[in-house]
Protein backbone atom coordinates (compact mmCIF):
# COMPACT_ATOMS: atom_id res chain seq x y z
CA UNK A 1 0.00 0.00 0.00
CA UNK A 2 1.34 3.37 -1.03
CA UNK A 3 2.01 5.95 1.77
CA UNK A 4 1.09 9.10 1.67
CA UNK A 5 1.78 12.26 3.84
CA UNK A 6 -0.52 15.43 4.03
CA UNK A 7 1.41 18.67 5.34
CA UNK A 8 -1.58 19.99 5.92
CA UNK A 9 -5.29 19.27 7.95
CA UNK A 10 -7.41 17.87 5.12
CA UNK A 11 -10.21 16.03 5.33
CA UNK A 12 -10.69 13.37 2.58
CA UNK A 13 -14.11 10.83 1.64
CA UNK A 14 -13.73 8.05 3.92
CA UNK A 15 -13.35 5.56 1.25
CA UNK A 16 -10.65 7.57 -0.86
CA UNK A 17 -8.52 6.93 2.76
CA UNK A 18 -8.77 3.16 2.94
CA UNK A 19 -6.89 2.88 -0.74
CA UNK A 20 -3.57 4.32 0.98
CA UNK A 21 -1.69 4.60 4.02
CA UNK A 22 -2.45 8.01 4.82
CA UNK A 23 -0.63 10.10 7.46
CA UNK A 24 -1.81 14.14 8.19
CA UNK A 25 1.19 16.06 10.09
CA UNK A 26 0.35 19.76 9.46
CA UNK A 27 3.12 21.98 9.41
CA UNK A 28 1.49 25.45 9.63
CA UNK A 29 -1.16 26.81 11.79
CA UNK A 30 -3.88 29.53 11.04
CA UNK A 31 -5.17 32.03 13.38
CA UNK A 32 -8.15 33.82 11.81
CA UNK A 33 -8.28 37.01 13.00
CA UNK A 34 -11.96 38.50 14.98
CA UNK A 35 -13.93 40.56 12.42
CA UNK A 36 -13.63 43.58 14.57
CA UNK A 37 -9.54 43.35 14.41
CA UNK A 38 -10.15 43.69 10.63
CA UNK A 39 -13.42 46.17 10.28
CA UNK A 40 -11.64 48.97 11.68
CA UNK A 41 -9.16 48.90 8.82
CA UNK A 42 -11.29 48.94 6.32
CA UNK A 43 -11.88 52.56 4.41
CA UNK A 44 -15.12 53.45 3.92
CA UNK A 45 -14.18 54.91 0.02
CA UNK A 46 -13.03 51.05 -0.97
CA UNK A 47 -15.81 49.01 -3.05
CA UNK A 48 -13.03 46.72 -4.70
CA UNK A 49 -11.75 43.93 -2.53
CA UNK A 50 -9.08 41.27 -3.28
CA UNK A 51 -8.94 38.03 -1.70
CA UNK A 52 -6.75 35.24 -2.58
CA UNK A 53 -7.17 32.64 0.43
CA UNK A 54 -9.86 30.52 1.66
CA UNK A 55 -8.36 31.67 5.22
CA UNK A 56 -9.11 35.58 4.16
CA UNK A 57 -12.45 34.68 2.88
CA UNK A 58 -13.00 33.22 6.19
CA UNK A 59 -11.89 36.07 8.26
CA UNK A 60 -14.29 38.57 6.47
CA UNK A 61 -17.51 36.12 6.43
CA UNK A 62 -19.40 38.46 9.26
CA UNK A 63 -18.04 41.54 7.90
CA UNK A 64 -20.46 43.92 5.47
CA UNK A 65 -18.86 44.30 2.48
CA UNK A 66 -20.76 46.18 -0.54
CA UNK A 67 -18.32 45.74 -3.62
CA UNK A 68 -16.92 43.64 -6.30
CA UNK A 69 -14.59 41.06 -5.32
CA UNK A 70 -11.16 39.40 -7.26
CA UNK A 71 -10.60 35.95 -6.21
CA UNK A 72 -7.96 33.86 -6.38
CA UNK A 73 -9.08 29.82 -6.06
CA UNK A 74 -12.52 28.18 -6.64
CA UNK A 75 -12.53 26.86 -2.97
CA UNK A 76 -12.13 30.75 -2.12
CA UNK A 77 -14.86 32.11 -4.60
CA UNK A 78 -17.21 28.88 -2.84
CA UNK A 79 -16.91 30.85 0.32
CA UNK A 80 -17.56 34.00 -0.79
CA UNK A 81 -20.65 32.79 -2.80
CA UNK A 82 -21.98 31.80 0.35
CA UNK A 83 -21.42 35.04 2.17
CA UNK A 84 -23.94 36.81 -0.85
CA UNK A 85 -20.38 38.52 -2.45
CA UNK A 86 -20.13 39.43 -5.77
CA UNK A 87 -17.40 38.22 -7.65
CA UNK A 88 -16.26 39.85 -10.49
CA UNK A 89 -13.40 37.98 -11.67
CA UNK A 90 -12.08 34.27 -10.38
CA UNK A 91 -8.62 33.26 -11.64
CA UNK A 92 -6.36 30.14 -11.00
CA UNK A 93 -3.68 32.21 -10.01
CA UNK A 94 -2.46 35.65 -9.05
CA UNK A 95 -0.71 36.51 -12.00
CA UNK A 96 -4.03 35.80 -14.16
CA UNK A 97 -6.08 37.43 -11.54
CA UNK A 98 -3.75 40.21 -12.10
CA UNK A 99 -3.74 40.69 -15.94
CA UNK A 100 -7.63 41.24 -15.56
CA UNK A 101 -7.13 43.84 -12.77
CA UNK A 102 -5.46 45.81 -14.93
CA UNK A 103 -7.40 46.19 -17.89
CA UNK A 104 -10.26 47.91 -15.08
CA UNK A 105 -10.17 51.49 -14.43
CA UNK A 106 -10.20 50.35 -9.97
CA UNK A 107 -7.40 52.60 -8.86
CA UNK A 108 -7.88 51.71 -4.78
CA UNK A 109 -8.25 48.28 -3.43
CA UNK A 110 -8.48 46.64 -0.01
CA UNK A 111 -6.62 42.90 0.01
CA UNK A 112 -7.30 40.95 2.83
CA UNK A 113 -4.19 38.87 3.19
CA UNK A 114 -1.79 36.70 5.35
CA UNK A 115 1.19 38.02 7.51
CA UNK A 116 3.21 35.72 4.92
CA UNK A 117 0.95 36.07 2.05
CA UNK A 118 3.33 36.93 -1.45
CA UNK A 119 3.30 40.54 -2.46
CA UNK A 120 3.82 39.92 -5.91
CA UNK A 121 -0.06 40.68 -6.64
CA UNK A 122 -0.27 44.07 -4.94
CA UNK A 123 3.68 45.48 -5.46
CA UNK A 124 2.54 44.77 -9.52
CA UNK A 125 -0.65 46.94 -9.03
CA UNK A 126 1.27 49.66 -6.94
CA UNK A 127 3.95 50.22 -9.68
CA UNK A 128 0.69 50.70 -11.88
CA UNK A 129 -0.10 53.76 -10.10
CA UNK A 130 -3.21 51.18 -8.27
CA UNK A 131 -3.50 51.99 -4.62
CA UNK A 132 -3.86 49.20 -2.20
CA UNK A 133 -4.56 48.74 1.35
CA UNK A 134 -3.20 45.75 2.57
CA UNK A 135 -5.34 44.48 6.04
CA UNK A 136 -3.66 41.09 7.77
CA UNK A 137 -6.74 38.78 8.28
CA UNK A 138 -5.19 35.64 9.52
CA UNK A 139 -1.92 34.24 10.27
CA UNK A 140 0.18 31.87 9.40
CA UNK A 141 2.66 30.08 11.84
CA UNK A 142 4.96 27.72 10.61
CA UNK A 143 4.90 23.90 12.87
CA UNK A 144 7.89 22.10 11.81
CA UNK A 145 8.51 18.49 12.82
CA UNK A 146 10.82 15.77 11.78
CA UNK A 147 9.70 13.09 10.06
CA UNK A 148 11.41 9.51 10.64
CA UNK A 149 9.16 7.61 8.04
CA UNK A 150 9.52 7.05 3.97
CA UNK A 151 6.51 8.35 2.06
CA UNK A 152 5.62 6.94 -1.68
CA UNK A 153 4.25 11.02 -2.07
CA UNK A 154 4.15 14.13 -0.17
CA UNK A 155 0.90 16.54 -0.78
CA UNK A 156 1.63 20.56 -0.07
CA UNK A 157 -0.94 23.10 -0.14
CA UNK A 158 1.18 26.30 0.01
CA UNK A 159 4.41 27.26 -0.03
CA UNK A 160 4.69 27.98 4.05
CA UNK A 161 3.84 24.35 4.57
CA UNK A 162 6.82 23.56 2.30
CA UNK A 163 9.33 25.85 3.96
CA UNK A 164 8.20 24.71 7.57
CA UNK A 165 8.20 21.07 6.20
CA UNK A 166 12.04 21.47 4.68
CA UNK A 167 13.66 23.31 7.94
CA UNK A 168 13.85 19.62 9.51
CA UNK A 169 13.57 17.51 7.19
CA UNK A 170 14.56 16.51 3.36
CA UNK A 171 12.38 15.49 0.47
CA UNK A 172 13.78 12.14 -1.00
CA UNK A 173 14.85 12.47 -4.79
CA UNK A 174 12.42 9.62 -5.12
CA UNK A 175 9.15 10.73 -3.83
CA UNK A 176 6.12 12.38 -5.88
CA UNK A 177 4.78 16.22 -4.53
CA UNK A 178 1.78 16.90 -5.35
CA UNK A 179 0.94 20.83 -4.73
CA UNK A 180 -2.17 22.81 -4.66
CA UNK A 181 -0.71 25.16 -7.72
CA UNK A 182 1.96 26.31 -9.19
CA UNK A 183 3.50 29.04 -6.64
CA UNK A 184 3.54 26.17 -4.12
CA UNK A 185 5.49 23.90 -6.87
CA UNK A 186 8.07 26.78 -7.45
CA UNK A 187 8.50 26.45 -3.65
CA UNK A 188 9.15 22.72 -3.81
CA UNK A 189 11.36 23.39 -7.03
CA UNK A 190 14.07 25.47 -4.62
CA UNK A 191 15.17 22.54 -2.78
CA UNK A 192 15.69 20.13 -5.80
CA UNK A 193 15.20 18.35 -8.75
CA UNK A 194 11.68 16.27 -8.10
CA UNK A 195 8.42 15.06 -9.80
CA UNK A 196 6.02 17.41 -8.80
CA UNK A 197 2.27 17.45 -9.99
CA UNK A 198 -0.71 20.30 -9.47
CA UNK A 199 -3.97 20.37 -10.83
CA UNK A 200 -5.23 23.06 -13.33
CA UNK A 201 -7.24 24.40 -10.13
CA UNK A 202 -6.48 23.99 -6.40
CA UNK A 203 -9.92 22.50 -5.30
CA UNK A 204 -9.38 19.54 -2.75
CA UNK A 205 -11.47 17.00 -5.57
CA UNK A 206 -8.95 18.14 -8.43
CA UNK A 207 -5.64 17.52 -6.21
CA UNK A 208 -7.49 14.11 -4.69
CA UNK A 209 -8.04 12.74 -8.66
CA UNK A 210 -4.83 13.95 -9.51
CA UNK A 211 -3.15 11.91 -6.48
CA UNK A 212 -5.28 8.80 -7.90
CA UNK A 213 -4.24 8.88 -11.15
CA UNK A 214 -0.81 9.45 -10.86
CA UNK A 215 -0.17 6.95 -8.21
CA UNK A 216 -2.16 4.21 -10.05
CA UNK A 217 -0.67 4.69 -13.08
Amino acid sequence: MKRILFTSSFSIPDDYDQEYEIDYIPFIYVEIYPYYEIIKYIPLDVDSFIVTSKNSAKAIKDIKLEGKFFVVGKSTAKELYGQNREITFISNYAEDLLERMLETDIKKYVFFKGNLSLTILPDTLRKNGVEVIGIESYKTILTPHKIDKIYDAIVFTSPSAVRSFSSMNEIPKETIIFTSGKTTAATVRTLGEYKIYYPEDSTKESILELIKKIIND
